[in-house]
């Protein structure tokens, strides 16, 4: 196989953009169409971009909870900067204080919703990829009994679904599993080409 720049983007730093490219490089070649692959593709890209969005909102969200909390600092310091009473100075600084608190935590529950959300895509991942390595290596390994695929997919899907695996391990191990899976498929329906 000759792979093309897409695929080998696809390969180093898989982007819902390189996915794109590739899909169209495999239409434009007229490769035969193969269900397993389409959906492969589209899973793939579905994944990165869902993952980029997901954790660039939790980042802003992240930022701005940062920033409430600055904003408590500077409600005392506005206070203390205005002529007035001690008795005035301390009501002033808390209810401020607790009008900018509470908007620390709600901040803080936007991240919260925003981790929730990456971890069902997580969800929604291994739940795609398990199907489709079954199918794959069910297609490969026909003689494998089903009760021992089963033991060994599920221990390897085992960190999309475990709470405790950070974000950044799930990811590299989703890429790589959908990485493999292309090109298995692709090995089938691409013939091997000269460099």
């Amino acid at each position: 196989m000759n792979p093309s720049s897409a695929l080998r983007q696809v390969l180093s730093s898989p982007t819902p953009e390189a996915l794109w490219e590739l899909r169209a490089d495999l239409l434009e070649r007229n490769t035969p169409e193969d269900p397993r692959l389409v959906r492969i593709i589209g899973d793939f890209r579905a994944f990165l971009d869902h993952f980029a969005t997901a954790t660039s909102s939790r980042d802003l969200n992240h930022l701005a909870s940062k920033l409430d909390i600055g904003a408590v600092g500077g409600v005392v310091l506005e206070q203390l900067f205005e002529g007035c009473t001690p008795r005035e100075l301390a009501m002033r600084v808390l209810t401020g204080g607790i009008s900018e608190g509470l908007m620390v935590l709600a901040s803080r529950q936007y991240v919260r919703a925003q981790e929730g959300e990456i971890a069902a895509l997580f969800r929604d991942t291994a739940w795609n990829l398990y199907e489709q390595l079954w199918q794959w290596t069910a297609d490969a390994n026909p003689e494998l009994e089903a009760a021992e695929r089963r033991r060994l997919l599920d221990r390897l899907t085992a960190p999309l679904r475990d709470v405790d695996t950070p974000p950044s391990v799930k990811a590299s191990l989703a890429g790589r599993l959908y990485q493999v899976l292309l090109i298995a498929h692709l090995r089938r329906i691409v013939p091997n080409q000269p460099e």
